[in-house]
């Protein structure tokens, strides 16, 4: 998918595995409309390559473990491509279908839209934002909540 004119253009290569039965509703199409807008929102250019890695709690706790040293599950692991000059950009987003899918019962959205959040939200970490600090993860958080309401009247406006 390509975006923008010639001086600003986003190429965007977008893959989805699924280890895991996506939630109904959650298609590659979907997901690759949602990061090439979330990038192009945040002024991303250049070629980009994401693969959104649909697995369960189980595969995400052990890469929890393997890559961070701690083994407990949680929803979504980013894994930035290498970063030496003139190499692709982007990365990997490991989402977790049953956290996904937990946290929707817990806090209300459908399963669907809690994996479009974390999505947003991985996508971000490879554009650069932090959630180190409760002030950095506020105004991520802020940010996935405004980008993903715009995304919502976008796809409204085109009816999706």
């Amino acid at each position: 998918m390509t975006i923008g004119s010639a001086l600003d253009r986003l190429d965007l290569s977008f893959s989805l595995v699924t280890e895991a039965e996506p939630p109904p509703g959650v298609t590659s199409d979907e997901l690759e409309a949602l990061a090439a807008f979330v990038l192009s929102s945040e002024g991303a250019t250049g070629y980009w390559e994401i693969t959104v890695a649909l697995v369960d709690d189980a595969r995400l706790q052990s890469l929890h473990r393997d890559f961070m040293g701690i083994d407990t599950p949680t929803d979504i692991m980013t894994f930035p491509a290498d970063e030496s000059p003139g190499e692709n950009q982007g990365g990997e987003l490991a989402i977790s279908v049953d956290h996904a899918m937990t946290q929707a019962v817990a806090w209300g959205p459908s399963p669907g839209e809690e994996i479009a959040f974390l999505t947003v939200h991985g996508l971000l970490h490879l554009l650069g934002w932090r959630d180190d600090t409760d002030e950095q993860r506020q105004s991520m958080l802020e940010r996935q909540h405004d980008l993903i309401e715009k995304w919502r009247q976008q796809a409204s406006r085109e009816g999706r």
